[in-house]
């Protein structure tokens, strides 16, 4: 996973802030309070739990929820002893910073410790947590991203993180995702790529049954029929939300074969390929734009590139140019 979704997911996301002119309108919100019923009502609304707030202590309860659409990412200072239950609709992460909290999931019971960071809750399952005064960071995504990076439906086995390694690159990639996307504001197929890069980052961090070696069917369908389905499918549908899985059902193979077929046919993956047709789109948008109604930046983002610097060297590696010589001739 590491190697594959990881390097895919990243292609078109880097540390780049969006000028200001341009930004979206922000994706983060925030709430404090010092009063006591304030924060329990807060609470309740926003955590839409079964919860109950047993000691309320001197101090500020803070919220920030920074929302990509199909993920969410909660940073919570509780003053408090809280207990609450829920039944998660997707996979729910939590990287506690300081105080101490107990997870209770089926048969499974986790007492966590500031620095833990585990598999909080899986899809469909019932879970109760009890908290005292805990400083927390949690993540939670929807489910069906997990299969549009790996094939199958896979599902998390485990809670803690496979490697130590894995737990840091989890946490770099949460904060990059508040900090330099959610943070700055970002065009839509840009949170497309920021979704399924957690999910991938996901499967390279905790147990699961996601498979990531090809198997003989998978290496038997990685024929040319298949590279043409998936290359059309691409070229068809470039300028929307497309992911593995999709390229995967339109060429009527798993996301493997799809992979094997690029690197097979073209030495490439198939995630390359899709930025190489999103560059050309660029190109003509460029060549048509008018320099003072336009940006490179703007339409950058537009077609998927959130680094501008980034998408500078795959344009000029692709066309022989920067693309503000493109835009400005």
């Amino acid at each position: 996973m590491e190697g594959r979704a990881m390097e895919t997911a990243m292609e078109t996301m880097s540390r780049t802030a969006v000028p200001e002119q341009e930004r979206q309108p922000d994706r983060i919100t925030r709430f404090e309070t010092d009063d006591p019923d304030r924060a329990n009502q807060y609470l309740v609304e926003t955590l839409d739990h079964d919860l109950t707030v047993d000691r309320l202590s001197a101090g500020t309860l803070a919220h920030q929820r920074a929302s990509g659409g199909r993920f969410t990412i909660d940073d919570l200072r509780l003053p408090l002893d809280l207990a609450y239950s829920a039944e998660a609709t997707g996979p729910v992460f939590v990287d506690l910073h300081a105080g101490r909290a107990e997870r209770t999931l089926g048969t499974e019971f986790d007492r966590i410790a500031p620095g833990d960071v585990l598999v909080h809750s899986r899809p469909g399952e019932r879970f109760a947590t009890r908290a005292w005064l805990a400083e927390l960071r949690s993540v939670t995504f929807e489910a069906e991203l997990l299969g549009e990076v790996a094939s199958g439906r896979p599902r998390f086995t485990g809670y803690r993180p496979l490697t130590e390694v894995g737990a840091r690159r989890w946490r770099r990639t949460v904060e990059f995702l508040v900090d330099d996307v959610l943070g700055t504001g970002a065009e839509t197929l840009v949170l497309a790529n920021a979704a399924r890069l957690l999910a991938a980052t996901a499967l390279a961090t905790f147990p699961s049954t996601a498979v990531l070696e090809p198997t003989g069917t998978d290496r038997h369908d990685a024929y040319p029929p298949t590279l043409r389905r998936a290359i059309a499918y691409i070229e068809e549908n470039a300028g929307t939300d497309i992911s593995l899985a999709d390229v995967a059902v339109a060429s009527r193979v798993t996301v493997r074969a799809v992979q094997l077929a690029f690197r097979r046919h073209l030495d490439t993956t198939p995630l390359a390929y899709l930025r190489r047709i999103r560059l050309e789109h660029a190109h003509r948008e460029l060549v048509n734009a008018s320099p003072g109604a336009d940006t490179v930046t703007a339409v950058a983002a537009r077609w998927g590139f959130f680094n501008a610097g980034r998408f500078t060297g795959y344009y000029r590696s692709a066309f022989g140019v920067l693309p503000s010589h493109t835009l400005n001739s």
